[in-house]
């Protein structure tokens, strides 16, 4: 299992790009951001696919610049 436990809740994603990690929120799972037109796809490092629509609730976490 990987340690999310550096990344936060995501609430807004305007600070994202492309190639950007995040995190499930319940899940010890991590993925990329592979395009944001319009909506928000992650990669999963399991294979798995997400789509996420603006406004709606995200169910990702990300890791904060430092």
């Amino acid at each position: 299992m990987s340690d999310n436990s550096e990344f936060a809740f995501a609430t807004d994603l305007s600070h994202l790009r492309v190639g950007a990690r995040v995190a499930r929120r319940r899940k010890d799972n991590l993925g990329t951001v592979v395009e944001m037109t319009g909506y928000l796809k992650v990669k999963w490092d399991d294979g798995k696919t997400s789509y996420y629509r603006p406004g709606s609730g995200y169910n990702i976490r990300f890791k904060p610049p430092s």
